[in-house]
């Protein structure tokens, strides 16, 4: 009877342990479809979220946009949240920090033929109007993967690197190379064409006005994008170093005119003494003023006394 009470008490235990198991499985599994059916999502403080539905009973379409820097928002199961950035971007081409390689830029062609490169910076904003970053998100975005960094990179080179090729090469032809070269306001008149002419073509290319300017909060106008350029600079080194040979000849052709003139206005004036004081009197006012001939002014029924120089002796 003692080993049957024993075995019955044994038995009973392991049920209930058994019973415990099952019981934590089953939260465990109702746990997971909990976290499939209630979705959270959360946004950086420079990141827009666009959410679109992506359950089995519903179409992936947009349905919410999720503002930047928001925590544990409740989504379907299944959707999706697509993030961008809201603060200042830049595309900027050639030189450190660039978005392309170092020694990358654009290539343009003067009035006067010859090829210059010419480096970009350009700053903007993505419009965050809901219905224009929808379209920039449906017609860009899930094409070139720009919710990514890596995509957002490559939509960058897609349709901003166009643009500005074909905006420098429009306006380069109307200046020659010197002028873009050398000249301060010739090159703030090409940057502000160049500017002008890539604020035009973007929006064409891209389906719409998808950035705005730096200053952007999306609480004001949408602005124009920052595009400025640096010196634009012949690719064959051989012509700055003609147009350097150029202005020392130049300088130096200026420098022998100065003296040129310096030496007519002398001349004029020993002309003019010549005139007053005869020949002789004027190379004796020249012997005087160089120091060759000493004088001095004797008062009348004055004694002076002239020192005599005291002739060197020649050693023996």
């Amino acid at each position: 009877m003692a080993k049957l009470g024993n075995a019955t008490a044994i038995k009973g235990g392991g049920g209930g342990k058994a019973k415990v198991i099952g019981i934590l499985i089953a939260i465990v599994v109702a746990l997971i479809i909990l976290f499939n059916i209630f979705n959270f999502a959360s946004t950086e403080a420079n990141k827009i979220g666009l959410h679109y539905g992506g359950g089995v009973v519903e179409d992936k379409k947009f349905k919410s946009i999720i503002p930047p820097g928001a925590t544990n928002k409740l989504i379907g199961p299944g959707d999706t949240i697509y993030s961008y950035p809201i603060d200042q971007r830049s595309y900027i081409i050639g030189g450190a920090g660039a978005d392309t390689e170092n020694a990358d830029e654009v290539t343009v062609v003067s009035k006067d033929n010859v090829r210059l490169g010419v480096r970009v910076q350009v700053y903007f904003t993505l419009n965050r109007k809901p219905e224009v970053i929808q379209q920039f998100h449906e017609r860009i975005g899930l094409k070139t993967e720009a919710y990514e960094d890596e995509g957002w990179n490559a939509m960058l080179q897609s349709y901003f690197r166009p643009q500005i090729d074909r905006a420098l090469a429009a306006v380069g032809t109307s200046y020659a190379w010197a002028e873009l070269y050398n000249n301060e306001k010739k090159k703030a008149e090409f940057q502000t064409a160049a500017s002008a002419a890539f604020t035009r073509l973007l929006p064409a290319a891209v389906g719409g006005d998808y950035f705005c300017g730096p200053a952007y909060t999306g609480n004001n106008a949408c602005g124009e994008l920052s595009f400025t350029i640096q010196k634009p600079t012949p690719l064959d080194k051989g012509i700055i170093d003609g147009l350097e040979a150029k202005q020392r000849a130049e300088l130096a052709r200026q420098a022998q005119e100065q003296k040129n003139q310096q030496v007519n206005v002398e001349l004029q004036s020993v002309k003019q003494q010549v005139a007053m004081l005869g020949a002789n009197g004027y190379l004796l006012k020249s012997a005087i003023e160089s120091g060759k001939i000493q004088f001095m002014v004797i008062p009348q029924n004055g004694n002076v006394s002239i020192p005599v120089p005291t002739p060197a002796q020649t050693p023996r």
